[in-house]
């Protein structure tokens, strides 16, 4: 076989590119400690980089909600603990509104009741950022409002807190696949920490804070008696209405030479109007026939006839029912308290379960970060010396072409 000097030429320039080519390759490699740069550099191992890759960048966005879910936890387990001293203080209220209490004392711990009230509302609206943790997933909606509505059974005021949000759940997933609403939840509802949802009307409203606000008002209750359009004589009211909540009796008299010689009655505003029975031996007291209530109006020169009085009555008397508050309302306070407990028991229980799943990640992103590590970062020493190797083939290479390459015709001129 003849060998000419352009085969030999060739060669020379196809082994010195190759040297070329490993030489950059291993300073591409020690430049940033990789081993592969591309899928040609070994297929086998570039599948497995992306996989570990994709393990990796899962792993951390669930470490992330589990850390979200254990910071949301964290505020609403803060909030239940305030909430259950509230209801511990509200059951020290009411066993102390006992039979040796001034009408002065249980006025004022019916208005200290009245500000935890007030205390379990604000918590109740906590937010995380501008999330209200107690609205279930209307969370941008405001859950708790103090407001009188009208009950529809009674047609009287009544006071309630409504509740603005619903029931559903918010889920904060700790684990590829699909979400479980009771595993994956994170929140508690304002019907969950508060128990049972009620409606009055078309309002709903939240069972343990409305019996809350049925002691205040049985603590604070009062009654009181206003004269419409004259200064005539002064009204009392006595009895007990029949009814629940507060009656709103209005009082209309006939009037001779300032005595009442008769009266009759409005329960609904004044639109119809019932005779009032006059005691025979003191005209000026009249029965509400069907209320429950008696009242006097004294005799005074400036009474009139069609003089009206409006009488607002509790219930049950113009003191508070000490026997309804501490049975009745006893049992309410603790029936709230062990809603709240139980919530804030499950929540708990949630909450350990999270710290649990945000070791397990911590864990497994130590393992896939070990594999994506030893699946693709490079051997530093055993590249250097190979670099080393390829720096020394690559001088030689340059010395031999120097002596193989044809001379040229200026190396015959010299």
């Amino acid at each position: 076989m003849r060998i000419t000097n352009n085969m030999i030429n060739n060669s020379y320039l196809n082994s010195f590119n190759k040297s070329l080519e490993r030489q950059n390759k291993l300073q591409e490699q020690l430049a940033d400690g990789k081993a592969i740069h591309r899928a040609s550099d070994n297929p086998v191992k570039a599948v497995r980089s992306l996989k570990y890759s994709t393990n990796l960048v899962e792993n951390e966005q669930l470490t992330q909600n589990v850390k979200d879910a254990a910071s949301w936890m964290e505020t609403t387990d803060s909030a239940m603990t305030e909430l259950n001293s509230i209801m511990t203080r509200a059951k020290e209220l009411v066993l102390s509104a006992d039979g040796t209490k001034s009408a002065d004392a249980m006025k004022a711990i019916g208005q200290e009741l009245d500000g935890l009230i007030n205390s379990a509302i604000d918590i109740g609206n906590t937010q995380i950022g501008d999330r209200y943790l107690f609205a279930g997933q209307k969370d941008k909606t405001q859950p708790l409002t103090r407001t009188t509505i009208t009950d529809p059974l009674t047609n009287q005021p009544v006071e309630v807190v409504a509740y603005n949000g619903d029931d559903n759940k918010i889920s904060m997933p700790s684990k590829a696949g699909l979400v479980d609403p009771i595993l994956d939840s994170v929140n508690l509802t304002g019907i969950k920490a508060f128990g049972p949802a009620e409606t009055i009307g078309s309002t709903t409203t939240l069972k343990s804070l409305n019996n809350l606000l049925r002691i205040k008002n049985e603590l604070l209750k009062t009654s009181s008696v206003s004269q419409s359009n004259s200064n005539g004589g002064a009204a009392t009211v006595g009895g007990t209405y029949t009814g629940s909540g507060y009656a709103d009796v209005t009082v209309r008299i006939t009037a001779t030479a300032g005595a009442v010689t008769a009266a009759d009655f409005s329960t609904d505003g004044g639109t119809t109007w019932t005779a009032a029975t006059a005691d025979a031996s003191v005209p000026q007291i009249f029965t509400l026939t069907g209320t429950g209530i008696t009242t006097q109006i004294a005799t005074d020169a400036d009474n009139t006839t069609s003089d009206t009085y409006a009488f607002h009555v509790p219930y049950s008397g113009a003191v508070p029912d000490v026997g309804w508050l501490s049975a009745v309302g006893l049992q309410k306070v603790d029936d709230g308290h062990s809603y709240m407990l139980q919530a804030q028991t499950e929540l708990g229980a949630r909450s350990a379960s999270y710290t649990m799943i945000e070791n397990m990640l911590a864990d497994s992103n130590t393992v896939i970060t070990d594999n994506l590590s030893a699946n693709e970062d490079l051997d530093i020493p055993k590249a250097i010396i190979d670099f080393k190797n390829s720096e020394t083939v690559y001088n030689a290479a340059l010395s031999v072409g120097s002596k193989i390459m044809p001379k040229s015709l200026v190396d015959f001129l010299s």
